[in-house]
């Protein structure tokens, strides 16, 4: 590892030494193993590493230092995911009154929803949102996911100015763009565009998994957002994962320009050696996302074949196949070319266009049921498929038999199911 100006890293590299450990985890930094072989990082709150819930030292300057180089007034650490993220930012939104959505939204935003009470207002795009929300005054904070899973942003210049002059707070989910801050190769990062924020450090940077942000344009939000953080986190917080998180945007500040100068020039290649193959590749705005169209054939055969290669993409859906794309694998990439040059698709892809919703109530006793036997009932759970994580059903909607058929053929991925029973009202 290089040499960064990270504190908590620092400080949690300096306790690894320790002679004998009496605290959590019970490894006790010396397990056995190469599961383990990090071990000696994993801590708790002992003298000197600073506490998550309650930041006044390293933690506090590693968040200070990381808010600078992200271009926003505050960032917080979370080490389980944009889901607590996006329940921090719902709970600041809830007091300000009626919550919006546009677009696509992740599970965690209607779960998040569901835990806290609110009824979310729906829109289809921005431009539904500025004409029906904004000038209406229907809702008094909005919500909407940029990038999406295959790279792609929202034009949200005009949204962003408009709810600024309406007083109507603005949240990004910015997930998979973590590592937009870094360089100029990549599109605009929401952290101090919106008002707040958050994003997977995990997802895009050297961090492990659970690593996330929370960033906030100026210092109105910040006592709020650490309040409910404190609500909603773990108190046994990871210090790898934090400590991973101080260490990635040290060195993402550092490298960023090469990192993604390098992967453009890789990406390029890739793409120069793909013409004519069974796939195309895509445009993203994010170069740093690989998607591959496999024309009409099912990209989850692509997927079983890399495994079974030892190649492991991101993830296969409908007919395309996703690869993240970072410092530490572009170099592969000539590799990638090379294992699917040997790939022959035969199995067509065919595409599921969810049918018109009809609403019900949703309050009211639920049960659990065989998929088949749910077929007109009121569906009680969000329902979808992981990756990427975006209901196509949810909660309070008519379940049918078109959603049977696709659930009964995507088994492995869908998420809402209770032990493999559909949840619905009694």
């Amino acid at each position: 590892m290089q040499e960064l100006d990270a504190p908590l890293y620092n400080a949690v590299k300096k306790v690894s030494a320790a002679k004998a450990r009496f605290c959590m985890p019970s490894h006790s930094g010396s397990a056995d193993g190469k599961l383990f072989s990090s071990c000696a990082f994993d801590y708790t709150e002992v003298e000197g590493l600073d506490n998550l819930a309650c930041p006044s030292g390293v933690i506090l300057e590693a968040e200070k230092k990381a808010a600078k180089s992200r271009g926003c007034a505050h960032t917080l650490f979370v080490t389980e995911g944009s889901t607590v993220c996006m329940h921090v930012a719902l709970s600041i939104a809830k007091e300000r009154g009626a919550v919006g959505c546009i677009g696509c939204m992740h599970k965690s935003f209607y779960g998040g929803c569901e835990l806290l009470g609110i009824t979310p207002v729906r829109f289809e795009n921005v431009a539904d949102f500025l004409e029906n929300g904004l000038k209406t005054q229907t809702v008094s904070s909005v919500f909407y996911t940029s990038p999406d899973y295959f790279g792609n942003v929202t034009d949200d210049k005009e949204l962003l100015a408009e709810c600024r002059k309406a007083g109507v707070l603005t949240v990004t989910d910015a997930a998979h763009g973590a590592h937009f801050c870094y360089s100029g190769l990549l599109p605009e990062a929401a952290a101090g565009r919106a008002d707040i924020a958050f994003c997977s450090t995990h997802k895009t940077m050297a961090v492990y998994t659970g690593g996330a942000l929370i960033d906030l344009k100026d210092d109105t939000l910040y006592d709020k957002a650490v309040y409910y953080r404190q609500l909603w986190h773990t108190t046994s917080p990871s210090y790898l994962v934090m400590a991973s998180t101080d260490y990635a945007c040290a060195l993402w500040e550092k490298d960023g320009e090469k990192f993604y100068a390098d992967i453009s020039a890789a990406r390029e290649s890739f793409e120069k050696r793909s013409q004519g193959a069974q796939y195309t590749v895509e445009k993203s705005d994010d170069l740093s996302r690989l998607v591959l169209r496999f024309k009409d054939f099912d990209a989850g055969e692509a997927n079983a074949y890399l495994a079974a290669k030892g190649v492991y993409a991101e993830a296969a859906i409908g007919d395309r196949l996703i690869f993240i794309l970072n410092p530490f694998n572009a170099d592969k990439l000539g590799m990638l070319s090379e294992v699917l040059a040997d790939f022959v698709p035969s199995k067509k892809y065919i595409g599921f266009l969810p049918p018109a919703r009809e609403k019900a109530q949703t309050r009211g006793e639920i049960t659990f049921v065989p998929v088949k036997e749910g077929i007109g009932r009121v569906c009680m759970n969000d329902v979808g498929f992981y990756p990427p994580g975006t209901p196509f059903i949810v909660k309070g909607e008519i379940f049918t038999q078109e959603d049977a058929d696709i659930i009964a053929k995507n088994v492995g991925c869908t998420f809402g199911l209770v032990n493999g029973k559909l949840v619905v009202l009694q």
